[in-house]
């Protein structure tokens, strides 16, 4: 079942665009990876997809409904979660306070069982409850903030290199349980600029992106073999 399709869509800032006529879709129970370089139009995607930046020309759809019809704040509320790249917890607050903000809103009805939902996906993180976000580790916060989206219940989940200067154990522990969202269903777009050898493979698709267009969309084995992608893009030389 497809969740999300990206039709055509232009996008920028001002009268600027940054990004042309991008199409893509998301079904359920698949990852699709978004790769490509710096300055590439990946994050203005993923922000335009989620109306933070409006679109110049063509459509997103989620579930069939055209998402220009249905009012920012109740796009979580719909089943679309998204993890911005950069400081996307509240230090001043604690970890069970970070994730109640996530589940706003949801309503009260769902919010004991997003917050054990949290827990669920990331045990570790229910033994620092009562912990302040300030006092978790990159990797901790990181992973409070893919706790807080996971609490929602998403149909569609999108991330912004959630990666980034993360410890191998902990990179390893966040495939682990998004791989377990996409079994149960969720469909994730994940854009991918670090520890691509590692986070492919569990990957279903992979779109390459190159200034502000889909230029390729690939199987996951062609992307690992291509050689000029993976100096282009990925900077390695060998997929172990």
């Amino acid at each position: 079942m497809t969740l999300l399709t990206v039709d055509g869509i232009t996008a920028g800032y001002g009268k600027l665009p940054v990004i042309h006529e991008v199409s893509l879709s998301v079904r359920a129970n698949e990852t699709v990876a978004l790769v490509g370089p710096n300055g590439a139009g990946k994050s203005t995607l993923l922000k335009t997809i989620f109306k933070q930046v409006p679109p110049m020309a063509g459509r997103v759809t989620f579930l069939g409904d055209d998402v220009a019809a249905i009012p920012a704040h109740q796009l979580v509320k719909r089943g679309m979660s998204y993890v911005p790249q950069g400081a996307n917890t509240f230090p001043g607050l604690t970890v069970e306070e970070n994730i109640r903000v996530a589940l706003m809103a949801m309503g009260r009805t769902k919010l004991r069982s997003g917050i054990d939902a949290a827990y669920d996906r990331f045990p570790g993180l229910a033994k620092r409850r009562n912990s302040s976000a300030s006092t978790l580790s990159g990797g901790e916060r990181q992973m409070l903030a893919v706790a807080g989206a996971v609490a929602t219940g998403p149909k569609f989940l999108a991330l912004d290199e959630p990666t980034t200067g993360l410890a191998p154990t902990i990179v390893q522990e966040l495939i682990s349980q998004l791989s377990e969202a996409t079994r149960d269903g969720v469909g994730v777009l994940w854009i991918v600029e670090e520890n691509p050898s590692v986070i492919l493979p569990h990957c279903d698709r992979v779109h390459i992106m190159q200034s502000g267009r889909i230029s390729a969309e690939q199987d996951v084995a062609t992307a690992l073999d291509d050689e000029t992608l993976r100096k282009l893009f990925f900077g390695i030389n060998e997929i172990h």
